[in-house]
C-alpha cells in the first residue's frame, strides 16, 4: 500500500467485547496510526461455575468507548467487532434480550455436556462440529441447560446467537453470526458449511431462530440510524460479520501462515495456530477461520490472567499489581515448593475438565506470602508450558521453535521474563497490546474495501506490532523442570477427588 500523508488516510474501527472491558480502536488503513479507549464491563458469577455477563451492558460499554475516541472528523472506511466466545445470548421476537450472556468458561452444563455426547458420539461429534460438546465451550450446552432449568425463558427465545451476533445487530439491525462463532455453538455442521440438523433437532430448536452465517470480513449490513446516533458516526457505514476474540488477535498479530503459534494473554491464555487440514483429533478446541478452507486450532486456559486477579483481589488489594510482582520478585524461583494448579473454573485444555479446581500443593510453615504469589504466576506459565506441549504431540504435531505473544498478560517485565523461561522457548513479544481490537478494525476494513482478503490485512498487522525476541535462560529453564514434572502430576492424582467433590455437591 503506497505511503499516504495523514489529511489522505482512512481509519477503520474496531471494536473489542472482552471479559473484563469493551475496547475501540481506530487504526489507519496502513497501519500507522492507532488511537484506542477502554471502558470496565465485568463478568458475573451468580453460583459456583457460572460465569454471565449482561449484554446491554457491553453495548453501552461500546458506545463509551467509541465516544471516548472522539471520531469527529476522522474518514472510516468500516466497523469491525470482536467478541469473547462463545457467550449464548437469549433474545425474543421483539429483539429482547431474555438473560444475562452464558459464557465460555460458565461449567453449570458439564452434565448437559455429558449426556449430549452420549447421545451423539463423541467420534461423530468430533467429525461434525470439531470438538466434543465442551460445557460452555459449545454453548449448546448451556443452551440446554436453559431448556431444562429455565424452561419459560426457553418457550420465549426466538433468536439464538453469540455476543457477535448481538453487537452486529445493534450496530445493523441484522442477525448474523461468523464462521469462528458458528463452530463454537456445537451445532455446525464444519465440512458443510452449514447447521447441522440433527443437532438442532436434539436441542429442540428452529432453523430460523439462529443468526445467518458470513465469514468475519464480510459485509453484515451498514450502520443504522440508530446506531449511528448512539456512536456519533456517519449512518450507512459497512459492518463487518465480526469474529471470535482469538481469531481477530490472530488477524491483528498478522499470523497468516499454519507454521506460527501464537499466545493471547488475558483472563484467559489462548495459543493458537492456523490449519489448512482440519485435525480434530488433538485435545484442542477448533474453530473455523475467516474463510472457509482455513481452521484454527487453539489450546486455551479458563482462569490465567483471572487467577492472578483473583489473588490479587484476595489477598492484597484490588488492582494491586504492583505489589503482586514485587512479591515474586522476591520470592525464590520454585516458590520454596508451592505448586499452583489455575483452575478456578474447570480447565479447558489439554486437561478439558469443568470439575477441576484450583490448588495451592506444598505449603508449609515457612510458606510465605511473597510464596503464595510466585507459585501463581509459575502456575500460569507451568499451564501455558502444559498447552504449547499438546500443540507438539497432537496428531499433527510438529516441533515448536518459538512462538509470537500478545495481550495484556504479557506487558509485565517479569511475567515475560518468568514464561520464556518456564517454556524454554523464544518468544516474539508484539509492542502492541490491543491485537485483537486491531484485528476487528482490519475486519472493518475488508468489509469496507480497504483490504481485499485476509492476508492483505495480516501483511498489514504483522509490520505494526514490532515484536522484540526473548530467549529463555537454559538454567532457569532447567530448574522448573522438576516443578513443572510435579505440576504435571497433581491433575491426574487429584480428577478423581474432583469428581468425588462435585458429585457429593
Amino acid at each position: 500500500m503506497a505511503s499516504k500523508t495523514r489529511d489522505e488516510l482512512f481509519f477503520n474501527l474496531g471494536i473489542d467485547v472482552g471479559t473484563s472491558s469493551v475496547k475501540a480502536l481506530l487504526a489507519a488503513e496502513d497501519a500507522s496510526e492507532m488511537r484506542a479507549a477502554s471502558v470496565p464491563c465485568g463478568v458475573n458469577h451468580p453460583e459456583p461455575d457460572c460465569a454471565e455477563a449482561d449484554p446491554e451492558a457491553w453495548w453501552e460499554a461500546a458506545a463509551q468507548a467509541v465516544d471516548s475516541l472522539d471520531c469527529a472528523g476522522v474518514l472510516i472506511r468500516g466497523i469491525g467487532v470482536s467478541t469473547l466466545y462463545p457467550a449464548l445470548v437469549l433474545t425474543d421476537a421483539a429483539g429482547r434480550v431474555l438473560r444475562p450472556a452464558i459464557l465460555y468458561c460458565d461449567q453449570r452444563s458439564a452434565a448437559e455436556s455429558r449426556e449430549l455426547l452420549a447421545s451423539f458420539g463423541e467420534e461423530r461429534a468430533r467429525c461434525v462440529t470439531g470438538n466434543a460438546f465442551p460445557a460452555g465451550t459449545a454453548s449448546v450446552t448451556s443452551l440446554l441447560w436453559v431448556r431444562r432449568h429455565e424452561p419459560d425463558i426457553f418457550a420465549r427465545a426466538s433468536g439464538i446467537g453469540h455476543a457477535g451476533t448481538f453487537i452486529v445487530e445493534k450496530l445493523t439491525g441484522r442477525r448474523v453470526i461468523d464462521f469462528s462463532s458458528a463452530s463454537l455453538t456445537g451445532l455446525y455442521h464444519l465440512a458443510r458449511n452449514d447447521w447441522c440438523d440433527e443437532l438442532l433437532a436434539l436441542a429442540g430448536i428452529r432453523r430460523e431462530m439462529l443468526p445467518q452465517v458470513l465469514p468475519g470480513g464480510a459485509p453484515a449490513g451498514r450502520l443504522c440510524t440508530a446506531a449511528a446516533q448512539r456512536l456519533d458516526l456517519p449512518a450507512g457505514l459497512p459492518v463487518a460479520a465480526g469474529a471470535g476474540d482469538t481469531v481477530c488477535s490472530a488477524l491483528g498479530i498478522g499470523v497468516a501462515e499454519p507454521c506460527e503459534l501464537f499466545v493471547i494473554a488475558g483472563s484467559t491464555n489462548c495459543f493458537a495456530a492456523l490449519a489448512t487440514v482440519p485435525d480434530f483429533d488433538n485435545g484442542l478446541i477448533n474453530n473455523c477461520y475467516l474463510d472457509p478452507r482455513t481452521w484454527i486450532g487453539i489450546g486455551a486456559t479458563s482462569t490465567s490472567g483471572a487467577a492472578v486477579q483473583w489473588f490479587v483481589d484476595t489477598f492484597l488489594s484490588p488492582g494491586d499489581y504492583a505489589r503482586f510482582f514485587d512479591l515474586c520478585t522476591n520470592a525464590r524461583p520454585g516458590a520454596g515448593g508451592v505448586i499452583f494448579l489455575p483452575y478456578l473454573a474447570g480447565e479447558r485444555t489439554p486437561c478439558y475438565d469443568p470439575r477441576a479446581r484450583g490448588v495451592f500443593f506444598g505449603l508449609t510453615a515457612s510458606t510465605s506470602l511473597a510464596d503464595l504469589a510466585r507459585s501463581v504466576a509459575e502456575g500460569v506459565c507451568f499451564a501455558d508450558r502444559h498447552i504449547l506441549e499438546s500443540f507438539e504431540t497432537g496428531g499433527r504435531g510438529r516441533s515448536i521453535e518459538s512462538l509470537l505473544a500478545a495481550g495484556g498478560g504479557m506487558r509485565a517485565d517479569f511475567m515475560r521474563r518468568l514464561r520464556t523461561d518456564i517454556i524454554g522457548k523464544p518468544i516474539g513479544f508484539s509492542g502492541l497490546t490491543e491485537v485483537a481490537a486491531l484485528g476487528a478494525a482490519l475486519l472493518g476494513g475488508i468489509a469496507g474495501g480497504t483490504y481485499a482478503d485476509w492476508r492483505e490485512a495480516a501483511s498489514i498487522a504483522r509490520k505494526a506490532n514490532r515484536f522484540t525476541f526473548l530467549h529463555p535462560d537454559p538454567a532457569a529453564h532447567a530448574g522448573y523442570d522438576a516443578p513443572y514434572a510435579t505440576y504435571r502430576q497433581l491433575y491426574p492424582r487429584l480428577k478423581d477427588l474432583f469428581a468425588a467433590v462435585d458429585h457429593a455437591s
